[in-house]
């Protein structure tokens, strides 16, 4: 039998019980991708990640799995290990930006790591120049949200958006529309082929710099996401393209408020608004706990 050891910090918060719950093995290797997937599950978190060690120049190759498949990237997976190799001395301790790279399956992926008094508080995960799909019918729209039509903010055209993963941000017009969301789950598999997951959201005022998001993917074991970083910065990107965040200003998104974890995500990104790059998505980093797991022979 073998013990791994294993940690759990909520990433989106700066404090216990809120934000998005990550656990993390920070050493994993010689597993298989069956016993990360079956640990994963058990763990029965949006996202649980395995540390082994580097194959190439970054600091650590990563692994993340959800309950039922392995992704990519994720956002807060990616900020809440680096937060977390940081802490346990495993990359060097510099103030006040730390930067750490993860090789995960998208390739080598840069964090940089808040550092105060030699902790890591907080950090931000840089992601990929976003891929713009085609606008998708607002038909189908408001059939996998069960809403109107006249509840799609009519500003916007949504459409799929990827800077790592590809979610369809679909802007509505109050946080009341976004509160009534409710998935058609006949519908969706149709509509998740043809386009994306949907990432429904809503401004919380005109001139407010808040908006609030629901992430909600029940074909990835994940009913409601708490915080979705990997949808967050397509978002960001499709706000920057219709001039609601200007390169180089930050955005909070709220989500998880409908399942009781609060959960606020920083968004900024870099170039113009004609040539996005350099999505960034940034919060809070607060460890919960520790433990160990045994492996069963």
């Amino acid at each position: 039998m073998r013990t791994l050891p294993f940690y759990q910090v909520d990433v989106f918060t700066d404090r216990p019980f809120a934000g998005n719950p990550l656990a993390v093995f920070p050493d994993a290797d010689g597993l298989t991708a069956a016993q990360m997937q079956a640990i994963a599950s058990e763990m029965n978190l949006s996202e649980t990640t395995f540390v082994t060690a580097a194959e190439g120049d970054g600091d650590a190759r990563v692994r993340i799995f959800t309950p039922s498949q392995e992704l990519p990237f994720a956002g807060h997976p990616s900020i809440g290990t680096a937060c977390q190799l940081v802490r346990l001395g495993l990359v060097r301790a510099d103030e006040p930006v730390t930067r750490v790279v993860l090789e995960l399956d998208v390739g080598p992926t840069l964090v940089e790591v808040d550092v105060v008094g030699g902790v890591p508080v907080a950090a931000t995960v840089h992601q990929g120049a976003p891929v713009f799909g085609d606008p998708v019918p607002r038909g189908e729209i408001a059939a996998v949200l069960c809403l109107d039509e006249g509840e799609i903010d009519p500003a916007f055209e949504p459409r799929p958006v990827g800077t790592g993963l590809t979610y369809t941000i679909i802007p509505l017009v109050s946080q009341r529309a976004l509160a009534h969301v409710q998935l058609d789950l006949d519908f969706l598999p149709a509509f998740e082929r043809d386009h994306a997951e949907v990432y429904p959201c809503a401004f919380t005022g005109r001139d407010d710099p808040w908006i609030e998001a629901r992430g909600l993917f029940p074909f990835a074991g994940i009913p409601e996401d708490p915080a979705t970083g990997s949808a967050a910065g397509p978002l960001a990107a499709f706000m920057a393209r219709h001039g609601r965040l200007v390169p180089g200003e930050r955005r909070v998104v709220l989500q998880g408020q409908h399942i009781a974890r609060p959960s606020r995500l920083v968004v900024s990104v870099g170039g113009t608004r004609d040539a996005v790059e350099d999505v960034r998505v940034g919060g809070s980093v607060q460890p919960v706990l520790r433990g160990e797991m045994d492996l069963p022979d």
